[in-house]
């Protein structure tokens, strides 16, 4: 599950550093045994931005498959996940920073242009296209993700 919140032109991001360089991908994970989607997306973004969001419409879903980690680009073994993207706002009174159980390497969030998306490291890229260009509700399609260089 992943969370696409945008405000004034701008999508929250989760923002990481890694051997100073800075790295976004949309807030959210993994749902648990048990666990409704609505209450995995409020549950995860909580974690990772320390705001409570309110879970609206599919706005695309993807499938990653990589044995790469797509922030690091460490060697992970296979990894295949279904990517359930839903468009959110914030509950009222909540605004983003560092969560309560935050990823590793993450150091807090940050509101991106949607019209300048192109000019930041997000990952997937796919979906910095998709958010920056299209936006109808839809199959992104398999993300076979390997690391530059």
């Amino acid at each position: 599950m992943r969370a696409a919140v945008v405000r004034d032109g701008a999508v929250l991001m989760n923002r990481y550093v890694m051997g100073g360089a800075e790295v976004y991908d949309l807030p959210g994970g993994g749902q648990d045994h048990g666990e409704e989607q609505d209450a995995a997306l409020v549950r995860e973004c909580l974690e990772e931005t320390g705001a409570r969001v309110v879970p609206g419409p599919l706005a695309f879903c993807y499938e990653l498959m990589t044995d790469h980690g797509l922030r690091t680009g460490e060697e992970i073994g296979a990894f295949h996940q279904l990517n359930v993207v839903r468009w959110c706002t914030l509950a009222p009174g909540e605004e983003p920073g560092v969560g309560t159980a935050p990823d590793g390497h993450q150091e807090g969030t940050a509101w991106l242009p949607l019209d300048r998306l192109d000019a930041y490291d997000v990952r997937p890229v796919e979906v910095a296209r998709w958010l920056a260009a299209d936006q109808r509700p839809g199959w992104i399609g398999t993300i076979r993700f390997r690391p530059a260089g």
